[in-house]
């Protein structure tokens, strides 16, 4: 930039005006000396060198004692605002800085004065820090290592992990949340392996040991100092308009700023803040608006603000700015008031331009200190003191009014920062405070002190809390030392626990409970919640001794957590609805939301308490009290049962208010199970109170029994009225995820109640709840009891029974039993596994996590079950329980959910009967009880239940009772087996159930149950009860008790079971026989079915007659020099009417429903896209075709637009879906008969009169113009129709002309000058279609030009192009598919491909005979003639050549004619091409690897070269024009190398006459493999030999003619790889086998349209390999609309690049979510699982489970095939059809 121009802009500044253009004639601003001299002073003012002196100036007053911020002040001051400063009317977008001039004046000044002056002072090389504390971004790849990490936060960063040991252990891999840091070098966090490669600590202590003077560490400590203070109060500056007074321009300074550069008064700027309120669509829209800037722009400026958290929108005058900030309130206003949003206004500031331009350089100030420092952990260390206000440093600038340093200010004033400062900040303290134990462990005090506040900051604020300062509790919060000594010297449980609870305080109602609000979820609360995590990461590592202070410290944090958990105590009670439905749902999920964060600290605090007996002692006893003091009883009530009795609290459930949380009570259940090992109880002394006693086990037990009567009253259908928030509720209650502290635990206390209350009373207490006493009473089924009544009572009564069977056998706990955490996972694996074998992550996630998110189920599965590999690539591999197991499952298993129970039942039982054992699932031997529950085994032989087994046995022998249920009896037998089961282990002394049960009664009541048909299906386990029952007895097999009968030896049958034996086996007969008469039934009809249309089966015959066996000859042989045709078509059926047609010239027309789409999949598309036609197969009428079209298309329109969305096929571009196999489709391909065969053979055409003719056509050739009518007499000397016709070349017309301007046909007179031998293959019968046929042709070939994006080019002369290259492209491709399934050429054809080539090839053949203008395709003939004849062979695809120069040949003259046949006029065609393409070959391939080898002595396979082949390398040095070394080359192989380059084209050709022709090909041809040369040679009837193809004077003069017509490639400008075929079908680009590369890959991948910011979705082109940046405003390319409207629209980055490389379809990777991404472009698309599987052979979409994950190729070569063969279109529709709920902005991708 010139002085003149630089003076121009620094005028129009002043001014306000916007610069003029250079290239301006006349200034805006008059330019003389005088201003020149001004700039001149001005230059001299500001010069670099002043660097120097500011350096010197700094030096003297350190050296004098005297150095102060203001001397950096005075720096900044001047400097900063000359560099940052904005410019007058422009925004953030074009925001433009000297960043060289920056660091020459405002960096290095600092960096100079740190080293000092001397040259030994020069900076030390870097030296690696021993920890990484690398920050991560949001969606960073981290790796956890399940083997070595303390826990699941222990993460590594991608560099660390590559080179860490951590990658060959079992690790996972996850998305980072933004905020959290590299734990490389941390040894509190791993148990082994801390170090990676690049962060191991140095070998000798010499190298560990700094070279950094103290001197420098002084001056570091000064200028981190002025920094940190400069850059605390700059970025938390109150938003007022200007300047502290200290960093304003002086009076002298101003002086010497004459054109007012610096001080600019009246230059503010207007700033737009981040929240996370408003949508990016708002903000986008109100920009618009009020600055009425351009879509593009306004996506840019929300983009940065949402990354930078703000961005300057306007540069302008105070009123201009102030003027722009009120109309985007108002706007924002509007729109919230109309759109009934409620929230924070959006932020808008105005501020002065210097203002900005200090925050700036603040921000760069950040960056710098956090770089260099860095490099030397000695520096990092002062920064940190200074930081964290333990060192000032000589001048003391980062002193604050309340201590602490600035860290201590940045936590205070976090909320008002945005989120670039925020960010910046956040990394710099991580990168100096926490890379040392020392400061680190002073940063974790000073967040304690200061963690109110900073939560109830971060509650009020909105932003996420990755972007709070209070993310840094992670790191602060989970190494085990910091946080026991956080606990126990500064109460740190106590400080988080206290600043959630006092969250809590202000949503609890009267009565101390939380209450929500049913109409809004409080987003404070929600925030608020963070706390809990907090509280994980305290109590994550159990310390392993306890001093008074930890003692103190927990105990006092666990105090809170106690009142947090009486708050939770009964919140959310409902009440049973009676008279009618629930008018609200209440709100539940806040409620469970609040339990699911807080579940794992409350597991954990209880391993605490259990790590010490004073702890646990302590716990308990406050437990106890605050149990005591949550709940008042009313006073008991006396309730009998039989001869017991027992005083029960009385409390009706279906009529009071009953809450499903009982957190207090699952609290004090977990604490009990610790008691016993520290020698501790319930009646311990420790735990009585002198002021009130302990409440009694019947109070402990209350709140639990009435949520579990609540349970069971909801199962039996009577709170219906309720609606489903219950439901829900009870879901969760019962779910993996909650069940661990809320029915575990409740079971747990239900079994301390049973252990510490007689057993009889604890049955009457039971009973009482669940309203069942009356039930018991003997007059019962005598009193008159409603239908609705003795229903709930039937049900309740089986709950009943099944919670007595929980309480009895649910002894797989750790303290109940005497078993272990791996016994209980154990269990549980063998219960779920009788349900039916499991994949991994299925049996996964049945299992309840720790708090390190571990199941502990890859521990114990090898010793429970066998792993069965996948067998299929889409098939997963499952585990399946070893055999000796299955004894050990239990029906009534308390997980198990309704259908889990029923279908485990099922699938035991017919297991059972397979292997030939009973059909009966008796209890499995339980696990001895500990001393504290072993009166748990006496339960079931107390009266009490003896009472009820007895009521339940007999009423279910009593015919006329109405309240038996198969259940009661089922659940009941379970309970005595459980009881046998006991006695039958010896454990207990005291039990003595068989005897009980025989002095009760219960053995007679069970031997008559034997007999009853009511309980058929329970016989087997009833007679099991009686066996176990008379072992343990010691009674004999034929007496027992009273020396009644009763069987229990199988081998043996009594009567009874005689009789039920035969009434089954009587059944069974009359089944059999049932069936047989049902089957001799069907077989009569069949046969009367065949009898009445014989004429149908005698159709079907496949003898061949006497007319196919003359006609056969004529389709076998070549399918070149014949007519083809004459072939009958078989009968086909409209799937629509049903009615059978056949495709005939005058029958009603039929169409294929078939799908045309732009393709670019195989190199020839890869310049321009094809269209590719695919069928379906299924045809019908063309009237029925158009019915079902129009019906589908009206209704999609009446449809309402918003649910328009999800459709799987899109109206607006004529899509539909077969009415049969519902397969996309957009078009109608006509059904056409095989034209007729004419008598006689087709006409000879020798070589030399075809190419004389062509000689002649080509000279004949002419242009046809709109305005310019001329002829070969026209005298106009630049008429182009006139050079055509006296035969001038197409090299010769001006550069930028084309044929295509003008359409080419033949001169009508030129037809009397070619020779009748060639002029007869014209001539021949056209064949009469009718109107309706032709219209439904033209309609299918106008749509093509469509598909391909060509919408604005569609007229006649493009559709017919797009027909032609359309049939040549779908052909290619069908070859392709063929080859990469590995299927014979002309074999066993797929009726998909078949269908379509076939009619295809049919259609394309009859345009000549349909098309309305025949000099249009007169025109495509010559043009393509010319192209071959013509053009260099390099310079155009032959295959595609040919196939619409022999479709096009009939209407060279431009006249209607019949169709194209495979004549010899083809034949000639072919082979000319066939010429083209191995001159193609000779000239280009690379054949340095053809050398000869000497042949060894005695070596068989040496072939001598062959004798046609002697020519062919002096052949090819000719056509190279001598650049062939050919002395040392094999004929031979290069022969060989050069068919190989025909080998694609031979396979086309091969489909495309087989179609043309339908002559049958060769045997050959029809296995795989048989493809060969001569073969395929032989069915075209074309030469096979160089001889014959190449070596004779015409095929040479006529090679070496293409020869020179090479000139590009000559030139060097022809890319090789698009003139060198390769016979391998196109692939995906290769993936690596480790999916962990590939995250590595991507991780290095930074948005190309942002600086500082990495792409959240990464994302890779599976075709091309390219990254792209998807899902992101930043990276929106702007495309055309799609359709004829025209216009554009803003599309995301990845629909941009399929458009771009796939003609709108694409196969994408995104990378982080482990996810497939297949685009339908521009707004249509389909997420499924990647081709990664981990070693249990399952994928894990969205990265949830973090396995290692390896590729498997069976799926990504499905994923190929499916690319390949043209299904990502149909494999869309498939999945938006099944995810008709999910809607997902695919344009945006």
């Amino acid at each position: 930039m010139g002085l003149k121009d630089i003076l121009r802009v620094i005028c129009c500044r002043r001014n306000n005006e916007t610069p003029c253009k250079k290239d301006c004639k006349k200034t805006c601003c008059d330019i003389d000396q005088d201003h020149i001299d001004m700039i001149n002073s001005y230059m001299k003012f500001t010069l670099p060198a002043k660097a120097d002196a500011v350096v010197e100036l700094w030096r003297a007053k350190m050296a004098e004692g005297v150095l102060s911020p203001a001397h950096f002040q005075d720096h900044w001051r001047v400097t900063v605002p000359r560099i940052y400063s904005p410019q007058p009317n422009r925004s953030c977008l074009d925001w433009s800085f000297d960043e060289e001039l920056a660091a020459k004046l405002l960096i290095q000044p600092l960096e100079q004065l740190i080293w000092g002056s001397s040259e030994g002072s020069a900076p030390p090389p870097p030296r690696r820090s021993t920890l990484c504390g690398r920050v991560f971004k949001q969606g960073e790849p981290a790796y956890s290592c399940r083997e070595c990490g303390m826990d699941n936060t222990c993460v590594l960063c991608v560099e660390c992990f590559k080179v860490s040991a951590h990658r060959h252990h079992k690790y996972k891999i996850g998305q980072s949340g933004g905020g959290g840091c590299c734990d490389c070098g941390d040894t509190e966090a791993w148990k082994r392996d801390p170090f990676c490669e690049l962060h191991a600590g140095p070998d000798d202590e010499e190298q560990a040991q700094t070279s950094i003077s103290p001197e420098v560490i002084e001056r570091m400590k000064t200028v981190a100092s002025v920094c940190l203070s400069y850059c605390f109060r700059l970025l938390t500056l109150d938003h007022a308009p200007g300047l502290p007074n200290e960093l304003r321009l002086k009076d002298a300074e101003r002086e010497r700023d004459p054109l007012q550069i610096l001080d600019q008064p009246d230059c503010y700027c207007t700033v737009l803040y981040n929240d996370e309120t408003h949508t990016f669509e708002q903000v986008i829209t109100t920009l618009t608006r009020v600055m009425k800037v351009n879509h593009r722009d306004a996506v840019e400026l929300v983009s940065l603000i949402d990354r930078e958290g703000r961005a300057l929108v306007k540069c302008s005058s105070f009123q201009v700015c102030d003027k722009l900030k009120n109309d985007i309130e108002i706007c924002t206003a509007m729109f919230e008031r109309f759109t009934s949003r409620t929230g924070p206004a959006l932020k808008v500031l105005v501020m002065h331009a210097h203002v900005l331009a200090h925050q700036t350089f603040a921000m760069k100030l950040l960056q710098w200190l956090q770089n260099f420092v860095a490099q030397e952990p000695s520096l990092r260390l002062a920064v940190s003191l200074v930081a964290l206000g333990e060192d000032a440093g000589p001048i003391g600038a980062t002193s604050l009014s309340g201590g602490g340093g600035v860290a201590v200010g940045v936590m205070q004033n976090d909320c008002r920062m945005w989120k670039a400062a925020r960010t910046a900040w956040h990394r710099l303290l991580i990168a100096t405070t926490l890379m040392d134990y020392t400061t680190k462990k002073t940063m974790a005090i000073l967040f304690t002190k200061n963690y109110g506040s900073i939560l109830k900051d971060f509650i009020r604020d909105d932003h996420d809390h990755s972007f709070s300062v209070s993310s840094l509790s992670v790191q602060l919060y989970t190494p085990p030392t910091l946080a026991q000594h956080l606990i126990a010297k500064h109460d740190a449980l106590f400080v988080v626990m206290n600043t959630f609870v006092s969250e809590c305080n202000r949503r609890i109602n009267s009565k101390g409970r939380l209450e929500f609000d049913r109409n809004h979820v409080s987003m404070a609360f929600k925030r608020a919640q963070f706390v809990l995590y907090d509280v994980k990461y305290l109590l994550g590592s159990l310390p392993t001794s306890f001093d008074d202070d930890l003692r103190k410290g927990f105990l006092h944090g666990l105090s809170l957590m106690l009142n947090l958990l009486v708050m939770m105590q009964g919140m959310d009670s409902v009440v049973r609805q009676v008279g009618q439905h629930m008018e609200y749902e209440p709100e539940w999920e806040s409620a469970f939301n609040l339990h699911v964060k807080l579940a794992h600290s409350i597991t954990l605090s209880l391993e605490w308490c259990a790590l010490e007996r004073s702890l646990c002692a302590s716990a308990y006893r406050m437990a106890l009290r605050r149990h005591a003091d949550t709940i008042t009883y009313q006073p008991r009530q006396v309730k009998e049962l039989g001869n017991q009795s027992a005083s029960v609290i009385p409390y009706d459930v279906s009529t009071e208010p009953v809450s499903i949380h009982r957190p207090l009570s699952r609290f004090l259940a977990g604490l009990h199970l610790s008691l016993h090992k520290h020698g501790l109880n319930y009646h311990s002394p420790e735990f009585d109170r002198q002021d009130r006693p302990k409440p009694p086990p019947e109070e402990l037990i209350e709140p639990v029994l009435r949520t579990m009567a609540m349970i069971a009253q909801v199962h039996a259908g009577m709170w219906r009225r309720n609606g489903f928030a219950l439901l829900n509720q009870l879901y969760f209650y019962h779910n993996v995820k909650c069940r661990a502290e809320m029915l575990d635990r409740d079971v747990v206390m239900l079994q301390i109640g049973a252990s510490l209350i007689e057993s009889n009373e604890f049955i009457i207490h039971v009973l009482n709840k669940f309203n069942l006493l009356d039930w018991a009473a003997s007059d019962f089924e005598q009193r008159g009891v409603e239908d609705d009544a003795l229903r709930h009572t039937i049900s309740m009564l089986e709950e009943f029974l099944g919670l007595l069977i929980t309480v009895v056998g649910s002894r797989y706990v750790p303290g109940v039993g005497e078993v272990t955490n791996e016994d209980r996972t154990k269990k549980e694996i063998i219960q779920m596994l009788c349900v039916k074998p499991m994949p991994h992550s299925e049996l996964n996630r049945s299992l309840p996590e720790d708090q390190l998110h571990e199941t502990g189920l890859e521990a114990v599965i090898h010793e429970v079950a066998d792993f069965i590999k996948p067998t299929g690539g889409n098939n997963r591999g499952v585990y399946k329980l070893k055999p000796h197991l299955y004894d050990e499952y239990d029906t009534f298993f308390y997980h198990y959910t309704r259908e889990e129970l029923s279908r485990s039942e099922e699938e035991q039982r017919s297991r059972r009967k397979a292997a030939g054992l009973p059909e009966c699932c008796p209890p499995p031997p339980l696990p001895k009880l500990t001393p504290p529950f072993r009166l748990l085994a006496s339960l079931l032989q107390c009266d009490a239940v003896m009472y009820v087994l007895r009521t339940v046995l007999e009423r279910a022998l009593d015919l006329r009772a109405r309240s038996f249920s198969e259940t009661q009896v089922h659940k009941a037998l379970h309970l005595m087996g459980y009881a046998l089961r006991d006695e039958e282990s010896g454990h207990y002394e005291f039990l003595a159930f068989a005897e009980s049960a025989q002095r009760s009664g219960l053995l007679v009541l069970l031997q008559r149950l034997l007999a009853s048909p009511r309980v058929d299906a329970h016989r087997p386990l009833a007679k099991w009860l009686l066996h176990k029952c008379k072992t343990l007895l010691g009674q004999a097999d034929e007496h027992v008790g009273d020396g009644e009968q009763m069987d229990t030896d199988q081998e043996e049958k009594p009567p009874n079971d005689d009789a039920a034996e035969a009434e089954k086996a009587r059944r069974a007969k009359l089944a059999a026989e049932r069936r047989a008469k049902v089957m001799a039934q069907m077989k009569a009809q069949m046969n009367n079915f065949i009898t009445n249309n014989a004429v149908l089966f005698e159709e079907t015959t496949t003898e061949v007659t006497a007319e196919e066996q003359e006609i056969r000859p004529l389709y076998c042989g070549a399918a070149l020099g014949v007519w083809g045709g004459g072939v009958s078509e078989a009968p086909r059926v409209c799937i629509m009417c049903q009615e059978e047609a056949r495709v005939e010239l005058a029958a009603e027309p039929l169409v294929l429903v078939s799908f045309a789409c732009g393709s670019a999949v195989l190199p020839v598309a890869a310049s321009q896209p094809r269209a590719h036609v695919s069928v379906c197969g299924h045809a019908l009428h063309a009237a029925c075709a158009k019915h079902y079209v129009r019906g589908v298309l009206e209704r999609e329109t009446r449809r309402p637009y918003r649910l328009r969305q999800p459709a799987a096929f899109d109206a607006e571009k004529k899509e539909y879906l077969c009415p049969l196999c519902e397969r996309l489709c957009n078009t109608s391909l006509p059904l056409l008969p095989a034209p007729t065969l004419p008598a006689g053979a087709p006409p000879p055409l020798s070589e030399e009169v075809f190419r004389d003719s062509v000689a002649l056509i080509l000279k004949h050739q002419v242009f046809s113009e709109a305005v310019h009518v001329c002829t070969e007499s026209c005298e106009e000397m630049l008429c182009q129709a006139r050079a055509r016709s006296v035969g001038a070349q197409s090299s010769d017309m001006e550069d930028g002309e084309s044929t295509e301007e003008a359409p080419v046909y033949m001169l009508t007179q030129s037809q009397d000058l070619l020779p009748q031998e060639f002029m007869v293959h014209f001539e021949g019968e056209i064949p009469a279609y009718t109107d309706d046929m032709k219209r439904l042709i033209t309609e299918f070939v106008n749509i093509l030009p469509a598909v391909c994006g060509d919408m604005e080019d569609s007229n006649p002369l493009s559709s017919v192009e797009a027909l032609y290259k359309a049939t040549s492209y779908t052909i290619l491709s069908t070859n392709a598919v063929l080859q990469a399934e590995k299927r014979p050429l002309l074999g066993d054809l797929p009726s998909r491909h078949r269908d379509a080539l076939q009619a295809l090839i049919r259609l394309a053949a009859v345009i000549p005979s349909v098309w309305p203008s025949p000099k249009q395709l007169a025109h495509h003939a010559l043009e393509n003639l010319n192209t071959l004849e013509r053009t260099s062979p390099l310079t155009h695809h032959p295959f595609e050549t040919l196939v619409a120069l022999v479709l096009t040949a009939p209407s060279l003259f431009s006249k209607t004619a019949g169709p194209a046949r495979p004549n010899h006029l083809a034949r000639q065609f072919t082979i000319e091409v066939f010429r083209a393409l191995i001159t193609r070959a000779m000239i280009v391939l690379d054949v340095s690897d053809c050398v000869n080898h000497e042949p060894m002595e005695g070596q068989e396979d040496y072939k001598p070269i062959k004798p046609d082949l002697e020519n062919l390398l002096t052949f090819m040095k000719t056509l190279r024009r001598g650049n062939l070394d050919i002395e040392d080359l094999n004929a031979n192989d290069v022969w060989e190398k050069i068919k190989n380059q025909c080998y694609t084209f031979l396979r086309a050709s091969c489909l495309f006459y087989h179609f043309l022709s339908d002559i049958s090909p060769p045997t050959e041809l029809t296995v795989v493999g048989g493809d060969i040369w001569e073969v395929m040679c032989g069915y075209l009837d074309l030469p096979s030999t160089f001889r014959e193809l190449i070596d004779t004077p015409m095929s040479r003069s006529k090679s070496e003619e293409w020869s020179a017509l090479s000139i590009e490639w000559f030139a060097g400008e022809i890319d090789i790889k698009t003139v060198v075929e390769t016979n391998e079908p196109p692939k995906l680009v290769p993936l690596p086998d480790d999916f962990s590369e590939l995250m590595n890959v991507v991780s290095e991948f930074s948005c190309p349209n942002s600086e500082r910011d990495d792409s959240k979705y990464p994302t890779m082109c599976l075709v091309c390999g390219q990254i792209l940046c998807s899902q992101s405003y930043c990276c929106q390319t702007e495309i055309k609309k799609s359709g004829r409207s025209g216009g554009s629209e803003l599309v995301g980055a990845v629909v941009a690049h399929a458009m771009s490389c796939g003609a709108g379809a694409g196969v994408f990777l995104r990378v982080r979510d482990c996810e497939l991404l297949l685009l339908a472009a521009p707004a249509r698309g389909a997420m499924l699982p990647a081709p990664y599987l981990d070693n249990y052979g399952e994928t894990d979409q969205g990265l949830r489970r973090g396995n290692p994950l390896h590729l498997c190729p069976t799926r990504y070569e499905t994923l190929r095939m499916l690319w390949l063969s043209h299904g990502l279109h149909e494999r869309i529709a498939r999945a938006l059809d099944t995810n008709m709920l999910v809607t997902t902005q695919w344009q945006n991708m």
